[in-house]
């Protein structure tokens, strides 16, 4: 099914990153066998990866895998092996520490006929914005190329002699900086004629076999495992592997379930109680999303808009719909068990009025009541069957990964750190960041020039179309949210005020009642006349101010209203940062990265926190 239809499951994809010395340092007989060493290295990895594909074809999209080469493209090592693999069809994404004219004084005339040759069949090309106006820029310009490679990458061939590091963003540099950074590096050896070694993340050193080899790509690509979890916020036994190909089942959903709690949501915060009985669609969200001028504007390459508009959109437009349709049926569904739990309440207890009046029966109130205890029941065993709850979680989760990864994609980051991600029942949603980093390889990497206007343009473009509006949004949502919160516990008091009240008036009557005075008579009569009313009084006003409470400590609303307000005011103490940069002279991409960064994490803060707030939420019986 195209990505219309369904959430689309990604495509399998693999990063290969390449450093290594250059010609200098290597003689004819090092650069013929580190050749063959390569294009043997090369076709091992293919091979394990077509193998990967035929054991976890169900969980990927049909479509042949990708198989991406990272290189900067030095000459040497980098440009003899991104020759060996564009030669085998691997697709070659290239991260320039220099623009293009810049970098060419490193190459001589035959040696940059072969850079223009690969630079033509890459399928994107970073240039970066280092520059030469002293050997200490220069050296930081290789370094922040190798650091781009290694960001890049799932693994790391390193062409490396052995010895220590002799300069800044050397070939020993950049292998120490990948395993730092957990990624697996095949060392072949510049200087002596041995075996590949496949060096660990817990720096271990083991002889390369295909056993190996297989074990350490399927580390990479491999689906979440089918081991049963025990859910501690969905109440029931289930893995990641079948969370995930529920999702991937998933349909749309026209009917917006949560109009039910929109109404209640917008009457206890003091606005008109208008709704939406229509959901918008997937489809129709990433065609907005096509239009937004955060991604018209950062377009700079046909390569970025198919990543942007035909990826990345896609996908967040899913789970933000899902995520949207679940937690709607999740928070209707808790508003109505407690609201409809009060009137069940209320129903029982009316006909001691009612009867007196003639007006219904006991047996249609009671009726009634066994209905809205049957849809209670209906309700809460279908949102847990349903994993509501669950789902609304996850989704949202992954929604906002994949929608700040639009800015990481755009400027090289390396994407949502773990920490941001675990938490309590973090295994749970173990499929969320193996979907996430399947789309994160599938995408490659972003192309284009990231001289000071882009940089600029770029600042400017997250400052209008994504910090500016997370400021207004969370600002307005703490602002519903207190309001909420305030009502709600006031009607609460209000409820057992009024209860307390109607008891002080029948204890008044009931005291003062008699038969000598006219009126300790009129006191007993009324006392009489009033019993049933108080006993309805006493039984419902108590259950309505319960309902109220138990709405305020399902929803959280003081506390997700508090953790919007600190993000508002941590987005705009970030804002004077982007601002700064937007008008900078000499705008750097490391300081755009790290601002970048900045942002996604306070925004993903916001989201772990909602998460671990809502996560022993799950839907139950009120009681």
């Amino acid at each position: 099914m195209s990505y219309e239809e369904a959430p689309p499951k990604p495509i399998m994809a693999l990063r290969v990153g390449v450093t290594g010395h250059r010609s200098s340092r290597l003689s004819a007989d090092q650069i013929a066998r580190i050749d063959r060493q390569i294009q043997s290295t090369l076709a091992a990895i293919a091979e394990c990866v077509g193998r990967a594909l035929d054991r976890y074809r169900l969980q990927y999209a049909d479509a042949e895998p990708i198989l991406y080469f990272v290189s900067a493209l030095a000459d040497g090592a980098d440009t003899l092996a991104a020759k060996r693999a564009v030669e085998s069809g691997w697709r070659l994404l290239a991260p320039l520490p220099f623009s293009t004219d810049t970098y060419a004084s490193d190459f001589s005339e035959e040696d940059r006929k072969e850079f223009d040759a690969l630079l033509a069949r890459a399928d994107a090309v970073a240039e970066l914005d280092g520059f030469r106006d002293s050997p200490v820029a220069e050296e930081r310009a290789y370094l922040q190329a190798g650091l781009v490679t290694v960001d890049q990458s799932d693994l790391v061939i390193a062409v490396w002699d052995g010895q220590e590091a002799r300069g800044i963003g050397g070939t020993a540099m950049i292998k120490e900086e990948a395993v730092t950074a957990g990624k697996a590096v095949i060392w072949l050896n510049a200087a002596a004629d041995k075996s590949p070694i496949l060096v660990r993340p817990d720096s271990s050193e083991v002889e390369i076999d295909q056993a190996i080899l297989k074990a350490e790509i399927d580390s990479v690509v491999a689906p979440p495992g089918t081991d049963e979890v025990e859910h501690s916020f969905a109440g029931q036994s289930t893995h990641a592997l079948h969370a995930y190909e529920t999702f991937s089942d998933e349909s749309s959903h026209r009917l917006n379930y949560g109009s039910f709690f929109q109404f209640w949501e917008k009457v206890f915060a003091g606005r008109w109680p208008s709704v939406n009985l229509r959901n918008a669609l997937p489809q129709e969200q990433m065609e907005l999303e096509r239009k937004s001028t955060l991604a018209q504007k950062l377009q700079s390459s046909p390569h970025d808009q198919a990543v942007l508009n035909d990826l990345i959109i896609p996908r967040f437009a899913w789970a933000d719909h899902l995520a949207v349709h679940y937690g709607n049926l999740y928070r209707s569904s808790y508003f109505f068990n407690y609201l409809f739990a009060a009137m069940a309440v209320f129903l029982a207890l009316f006909d001691l009025v009612a009867g007196e009046f003639g007006f219904g029966s006991k047996t249609v109130w009671i009726s009634i009541e066994v209905t809205l205890i049957v849809l209670i029941l209906s309700v809460t065993i279908a949102g847990k069957r349903g994993r509501w709850h669950e789902k609304w979680i996850d989704y949202r989760q992954l929604a906002e990964e994949l929608r700040q990864y639009r800015l990481y994609f755009l400027t090289l980051g390396r994407g949502v750190s773990e920490e941001l991600t675990k938490g309590e029942g973090g295994e749970a949603a173990g499929w969320v960041d193996w979907y996430f980093d399947a789309t994160r390889r599938e995408a490659g990497m972003t192309s284009g020039s990231f001289d000071p206007g882009e940089i600029r343009l770029i600042a400017e473009t997250i400052l209008d179309e994504e910090i500016r509006p997370q400021i207004a949004y969370h600002n307005r949502k703490a602002k519903t949210l207190h309001a909420m919160e305030h009502r709600l516990h006031h009607l609460g008091e209000y409820a057992f005020g009024a209860t307390l009240l109607v008891c002080l008036v029948y204890l008044t009557l009931a005291f003062n009642a008699g038969k000598t005075t006219e009126f300790q008579k009129w006191a007993y009569t009324a006392k009489n006349d009033i019993k049933g009313l108080v006993t309805m009084l006493t039984g419902f006003l108590p259950a309505l101010g319960a309902a109220f409470f138990g709405i305020r400590v399902q929803g959280e609303f003081g506390s997700t209203a508090e953790r919007s307000h600190a993000t508002a005011a941590q987005l705009s103490a970030i804002e004077t940062k982007f601002q700064a940069l937007a008008s900078s002279d000499k705008p750097r991409l490391d300081v755009l990265r790290l601002r970048v960064e900045e942002a996604a994490r306070a925004m993903l803060m916001e989201n772990l926190d909602w998460r671990l707030l809502y996560i022993s939420k799950p839907l139950n019986l009120p009681g």
